[in-house]
């Protein structure tokens, strides 16, 4: 594993210090600096509370509480919308006019996780839930269309988060974070002690365990997935502390190879927080939220570089182009290769959450 001397450390983060500080010195003024090629959706929040915007090319639209994962539905202009964790609602949004279409709560005894999937024919909703009096993940199925419930199964873990398919319709991956919430005590993370994170391949006809992946580290809750071209899966890592340790150096990326699960290259001073993950060809994209930078690594686990910028949220990939966001209002462009941020679009007084899809 890469190791840096204390001193050399310190530099490093006083150098991505002040990178952020050089691309934040260079985001435009203006509330609009340019617009994207495609429509960019985010959850968000301002001084009036929770809303769901498209940028680009729709309409915004409030919520009862803070949106997190989104899932446009092929050849519509609508999407799924996702409660943040606990979550207590879902919806069917048409995001081009702003309206709600549907939406409903969870089955008795459940939250929602922040997270959907769609099945490779759209029919099949599949949802990342907890079963509140077990206190442990469920994926719960639904019929796209009406959003009716039709069963759930087993996610073998502790608070699932995001969904994603290894083998499209038939091996399910889900991350399990391994941090119990309740709603009667809120986003209080209740199991820090023993947390369980881990990786879980499921049948997804039937919800049978084919092969369930750990990291030695119990203290690297995994959150979210994206799939490389030479088909490594990465997963996000949000760093929790028990013990009160300092988190700030701790590793961003594991990643699932050849059917083992290791961590990514990591340099300190990232600070223990992957808000988002995507991927582009070979490389895999993560927002370092604390760190102030966005991280770049080859499908391989080797670092590929990083690009300073204050508070980055969510990240989006459409086709060859990436797309980032965050909490003080900015969507810009990022070109992977040159490290080079473009902003397209600056919104004061907004806080764009952790995901960004492009439609």
């Amino acid at each position: 594993m890469h190791t840096v001397a204390p001193d050399t450390a310190l530099t490093m983060l006083s150098r991505r210090r002040f990178l952020a500080g050089m691309a934040l010195l260079a985001l435009p003024l203006p509330l609009r600096a340019g617009l994207p090629q495609r429509t960019l959706l985010a959850a968000a929040a301002d001084a009036s509370g929770p809303f769901f915007s498209a940028v680009g090319g729709g309409q915004a639209l409030r919520l009862p509480t803070r949106g997190h994962g989104m899932l446009p539905i092929p050849g519509t202009d609508e999407l799924i919308l996702v409660a943040r964790r606990a979550g207590f609602w879902l919806a069917r949004v048409n995001w081009r006019e702003g309206r709600e279409i549907r939406c409903i709560a969870p089955a008795p005894g459940r939250h929602f996780y922040g997270h959907a999937l769609l099945s490779p024919d759209g029919a099949t909703l599949y949802t990342s839930e907890n079963d509140i009096a077990r206190g442990t993940g469920v994926i719960g199925l639904y019929d796209t269309a009406t959003l009716t419930r039709r069963g759930e199964f087993d996610s073998h873990g502790i608070g699932p988060h995001e969904l994603y398919w290894l083998v499209p319709g038939q091996i399910l991956a889900v991350a399990n974070g391994g941090i119990l919430t309740l709603p009667q005590s809120g986003r209080d993370k209740l199991n820090l002690a023993t947390m369980a994170p881990s990786v879980a391949l499921l049948n997804a006809a039937t919800g049978a365990l084919q092969a369930l992946h750990t990291l030695p580290e119990h203290t690297l809750s995994l959150r979210h997935l994206a799939r490389t071209a030479d088909g490594t899966l990465g997963i996000a890592i949000q760093a929790e502390s028990p013990d009160g340790r300092d988190v700030r150096d701790a590793p961003l990326l594991a990643l699932l190879r050849q059917g083992r699960l290791t961590l990514a290259e990591h340099l300190p001073g990232w600070g223990g927080y992957a808000a988002s993950l995507a991927a582009v060809g070979d490389l895999f994209i993560a927002t370092a939220l604390q760190g102030d930078t966005i991280l770049l690594w080859h499908s391989d686990g080797t670092f590929a570089g990083e690009v300073g910028l204050q508070r980055p949220a969510g990240v989006a990939v459409d086709g060859g182009r990436v797309y980032v966001s965050n909490e003080l209002g900015l969507i810009a462009e990022l070109d992977p290769v040159q490290r080079r941020l473009t902003p397209l679009a600056m919104q004061a007084g907004v806080k764009w959450d952790n995901h960004l899809v492009a439609v």
